[in-house]
């Protein structure tokens, strides 16, 4: 085998040596598969046989990945254990040329052919995965399972996180100088009581949950105890009530079917009346009718008379008004030739009156057309001033017109800059909350900026981002080069960022990049290329930031140039050799060296976009309040003008108006001057034409006089002709007038009988509707009694003849009512739901009580299962504990060559809470204590005590991580030898860098870092290697014969 002096590769060399395992291993480890675990993340897998493997390998090559991981899939949840500083440490978390993983994880496969894991398998794979978000899962053979599952399954078998299989490395000697209870947890799974303790320890916290429940069952009780009592008193005073109630239910129900049947009985009496009430109404109203037919009969004879004497009266009319004709045309007569002479008298008067009257009518038709002028030219004057108003209210109108679209105009850009601002003032309200609140940040980051806040921390000036400012058109581009430095905070010393580091290991608060002000130191790219060839200047020119930051942003921006776009930046990457960092305005970059980052990038997303948005919005705030200000000047200036405006049209619509009331009363009056002077005008020529008319009319009146007086003569001799014929017409009338009175005495007689059969009609309607009455009545209170019924019980007529009972008499019915509506009002307002309540709540006391005493007695049974468990936990660890005591004093002897050993209890103690101490005493020394042991001789101590454990309680595999460091090389080969001696019990992975271990081991790993960070396994058969070695050798030998 040749040896590489830096183990530089991983060897796998089986060694078949021809040992013989003295017995079969009943449960060992077949392969162990790892991907993504620390250094492993290419999915690896190493087998195993029974006998001694040995992993080798340079220092940090990744051997003890190999134990972390079978302590971490047996169940180890501490990352110190693991050595990390959390449990996301044990995800591969990538190297240079390689990138982090999502996940890890790690499979046991056991060989379980004969059963003892107590699973119907011949293989158990126990599978742990672990994903960088925190989630944890467990398989047993595929089967998601829980941790819990887990160490149940390698309870007892000396596996586990508990367990004594994995002895990692630097950790030794801790059986020797550790606590007593660490000691106690090894001893106990070595002496098989891991299970019984487990059994008591679930007892006991079954135990706790039954003390918390006797507790809340005691209380409960408790809290029953108070109401059962009210309860039973309200129960039983419900209870009487009820009984009251039931007992009333049956009186009133009786008493009312009492009435009812007495009702019905008068119902029928009252309805037979009725009837015959009814029938004789009837009769009546027959005989009536005949009566009535009887008197219009008689009737119909009166107005027959009555039309023969309106004929005859008629007739008379006639003649008398052609009598009263003649005498009125007699009568004109006369007055015509009575009139004719006075006027022929008048008419010669009046002649010599006209000429004087036509002269005044002239002189009034002037005035009036005088006025009619005045009218006019006054009306002109008011219908100019008329349409001088109406000029004016149109200016007005467009005036208010203008200024309410101006006003409308000036409330909508007000209305929408109020908006504006408040949208602005929302949004600077957000950004500066989330600034305050470092949102966006690490959460280590926002711990360190609280912790500045509150004045714990000392010496911190901010974060990156908070130091620097960037124009607009140059934030994406700092924010992309800054990346994630832009969290970084600035503090003044080392000693600063020292004590934030500490404060965040302290509260696990994750971790943060400080940068001190005294140490760090910048630089600046000597050349840097000009406008023309696309570059905008160097990042840290492009920022501002207080000088005493200086050096801060030269070390984070001096080297990194600001090209305008991506064809730009290429183009100058390619001209100074790809040696320059280079990001362009829209967030592309171009590492030194050539490699590219880029895409799209979402808008004002950043931090430092943030902050830029922030201080633009509030320096803008104040142009918008300044605007949203004038706005609302202006507008209440309009609101003014349009105030005023509409105040003159106001005015000049009164003055119109009353222009327009003069006008109209103008008019008015010139059409009554017309009409009177056109009345004057006719007038006065009627009276100028009148004069020539009435000379001709005298004459003609005089002659019509004459002609009058003869007709007047035939008149009078045709009057005298018609009062004749009246007189006979007057004498027929009186004889048809007897005739009506006479049948007129016959009706007045049948109308009296009418009457007295009508009186005697009414009697009997009303004695028809007495009867009607009493029967409704009856009818009402049968209704209102079966009303009652229901309304008072839910009872129907038959139901209520079921619960009735046959009364005595009906007053001592309604007294015994009184008594128990008196009684049950004395009980008052009873509780009708005590009784359920008092039922429930006995049931639920009664139930606890139950329950309280099967609680006890559950107790009692736990007490006595863990009293059994400790007393069976007491034997066999006193027993087993014997057993590793006795095998420690030999094994120590074995390995030490002499001396003596021993693991002690405290006296008078309980054996399974008492201390446990070792004792030892190696040859040629005397020692009172275990620390002026040396460190080869610590860990020896140690290696004894676990082969010890091993010889008496042999777990199936035992992985031990460079334990054997700390031996001299005569030791190490005891340490060896002694492991062969003890592997056909048990199976051993061994970790070493020690010569002796590898040269006692079957089977040989080794392992390698060829890449950074990354280890790997090769497998190499030694037995082909040492053929290959003796073919090499006598070819040698031969060339030299």
């Amino acid at each position: 085998m040749q040896k590489t002096g830096d183990y530089n590769i991983i060897l796998c060399l089986r060694a078949k040596r021809g040992l013989n395992c003295c017995e079969v291993i009943g449960l060992y480890l077949r392969a162990l598969e790892i991907q993504g675990f620390k250094s492993f993340p290419e999915k690896t897998r190493l087998t195993f046989e029974k006998e001694i493997t040995a992993i080798v390998g340079p220092n940090g090559s990744g051997k003890s990945n190999i134990s972390d991981a079978i302590l971490w899939v047996m169940g180890e949840q501490s990352s110190k254990t693991l050595r990390g500083g959390k449990m996301q440490d044990v995800i591969f978390g990538g190297t240079a040329k390689r990138g982090a993983m999502g996940f890890a994880q790690v499979s046991l496969i056991i060989d379980n052919s004969a059963g003892i894991l107590g699973i119907d398998s011949e293989e158990v794979t126990i599978t742990r995965r672990y994903y960088r978000s925190g989630e944890s899962e467990y398989y047993i053979n595929r089967e998601q399972v829980r941790l819990r599952d887990v160490n149940e399954l390698l309870m007892d078998t000396g596996l586990g996180r508990d367990g004594y299989s994995i002895i990692g490395q630097g950790r030794i000697a801790e059986i020797v100088n550790g606590k007593s209870a660490e000691r106690r947890e090894v001893l106990e799974e070595a002496a098989g009581i891991s299970r019984f303790r487990y059994r008591k320890e679930e007892a006991e916290r079954r135990l706790a949950k039954t003390d918390e429940n006797l507790l809340r069952i005691n209380d409960k009780i408790d809290e029953l105890e108070l109401q059962v009592g009210p309860l039973r008193e309200q129960a039983e005073t419900a209870k009487r009530y009820l009984a009251l109630r039931d007992e009333l239910r049956v009186e009133e129900v009786s008493a009312w079917m009492d009435a009812l049947d007495r009702l019905r009985e008068q119902s029928q009496t009252i309805a037979s009346d009725y009837e015959t009430a009814k029938s004789g109404l009837d009769a009546a109203r027959r005989e009536l009718e005949a009566l009535y037919s009887r008197s219009e009969a008689l009737a119909e004879r009166m107005r027959q008379k009555d039309i023969e004497a309106e004929q005859q009266r008629q007739r008379l009319s006639e003649a008398e008004a052609k009598v009263s004709e003649a005498e009125a045309e007699a009568a004109v007569l006369r007055n015509s030739i009575e009139n004719s002479k006075q006027t022929v008298e008048r008419m010669r008067g009046e002649l010599s009156e006209q000429a004087e009257r036509a002269a005044s009518i002239g002189t009034q038709i002037d005035e009036h057309r005088a006025r009619m002028s005045e009218i006019d030219e006054r009306a002109k004057s008011l219908e100019a001033d008329a349409a001088s108003a109406r000029n004016v209210m149109d200016g007005r109108r467009m005036r208010i017109e203008n200024r309410e679209r101006e006003a409308a105009e000036a409330n909508d850009a007000l209305t929408k800059q109020i908006v504006e601002l408040r949208s602005a003032d929302s949004r600077i309200a957000m950004l500066s909350e989330m600034e305050k609140e470092y949102e966006g940040f690490a959460g280590a980051v926002k711990t360190v900026m609280r912790e500045a806040k509150r004045g714990t921390l000392r010496g911190i000036h901010g974060t990156v981002a908070e130091l620097v400012r960037a124009d607009e058109r140059c934030t994406l581009a700092i924010e992309t080069a800054l990346g994630a430095a832009i969290q970084n905070v600035v503090v003044d010393t080392q000693d600063d960022g020292r004590r934030a580091i500490e404060l965040l290991k302290r509260r696990d608060a994750g971790r943060a990049t400080f940068l001190p002000i005294v140490v760090i130191r910048g630089g600046r790219l000597d050349r840097v290329p000009s406008e023309d060839e696309g570059c905008l200047g160097l990042a840290v020119e492009l920022v501002s930031f207080e000088p005493k930051y200086e050096r801060i942003f030269e070390n984070l921006l001096g080297r990194t140039l600001v090209a305008e776009t991506l064809s730009d930046a290429v183009a100058m990457s390619r001209k100074n050799g790809g040696r320059v960092r280079i990001v362009t305005l829209d967030g592309q970059l171009i590492n030194a060296g050539g490699s590219m980052t880029g895409g799209s990038a979402a808008k004002n997303a950043g931090i430092l976009s943030r902050r830029a948005e922030l201080e633009r919005l509030q320096a803008n705030r104040g142009k918008l309040a300044k605007r949203r200000d004038e706005l609302a000047a202006k507008a209440e200036d309009l609101k003014r003008e349009l105030a005023s405006a509409r105040y003159e049209l106001d005015v000049a619509t009164g003055e119109l108006q009353n222009i327009s009331n003069e006008l109209a009363s103008l008019k008015a009056e010139r059409r009554t001057t017309e009409n009177a002077a056109a009345q004057l005008e006719l007038l006065r020529r009627g009276i100028s034409g009148d004069s020539e008319t009435r000379a001709k009319a005298l004459a003609d009146m005089e002659a019509g006089a004459e002609s009058a007086k003869r007709e007047l003569a035939q008149r009078e001799e045709r009057i005298a002709e018609l009062r004749a014929r009246a007189s006979e017409i007057r004498d027929s009338i009186a004889e048809a007038t007897q005739k009506k009175l006479e049948v007129e005495g016959e009706r007045t007689r049948t109308d009296k009988a009418v009457q007295e059969k009508n009186n005697a009609l009414l009697d009997m309607e009303r004695s028809c509707a007495r009867f009607e009455q009493k029967k409704l009545s009856a009818e009402m209170e049968e209704k209102q009694l079966l009303d009652k019924l229901w309304d008072g019980y839910e009872l129907s007529h038959s139901a209520a003849e079921a619960v009735r009972k046959p009364i005595e008499s009906a007053a001592k019915s309604n007294r015994r009512i009184a008594e128990l509506k008196k009684e049950m009002s004395a009980l008052g307002t009873p509780n009708l739901g005590a009784i359920d309540e008092y039922a429930r709540v006995s049931e639920r006391y009664e139930f606890l009580a139950s329950q309280r005493d099967d609680v006890e007695k559950a107790k009692n049974e736990l007490l006595g299962i863990i009293s059994d468990i400790t007393g069976e936990m007491r034997s066999i660890f006193t027993r087993e504990f014997t057993a590793i005591n006795e095998s420690f004093r030999d094994t120590f002897t074995e390995l030490f060559g002499g001396g003596k050993a021993e693991l002690t209890l405290e006296p008078g103690e309980d054996v399974l809470s008492c201390d446990i101490d070792i004792k030892v005493q190696p040859p040629g020394k005397a020692l009172t204590t275990l620390s002026l042991l040396s460190g080869g001789e610590t860990a020896f101590v140690a290696i004894a005590l676990y082969f010890a454990i091993i010889k008496v309680r042999p777990t199936p595999f035992c992985v031990m991580d460079e334990i054997e460091a700390a031996l001299d090389e005569a030791n190490v080969i005891r340490f060896a030898e002694h492991m062969r001696q003890i592997s056909n019990k048990t199976q051993f992975i061994v970790i070493t860098h020690r010569r002796g271990t590898m040269e006692e081991a079957d089977f040989l790993y080794g392992v390698t870092m060829q890449e950074k960070g990354v280890s790997k396994v090769i497998e190499l058969d030694l037995e082909e290697a040492e053929k290959h070695t003796e073919e090499a050798a006598g070819e040698w030998d031969s060339s030299i014969r």
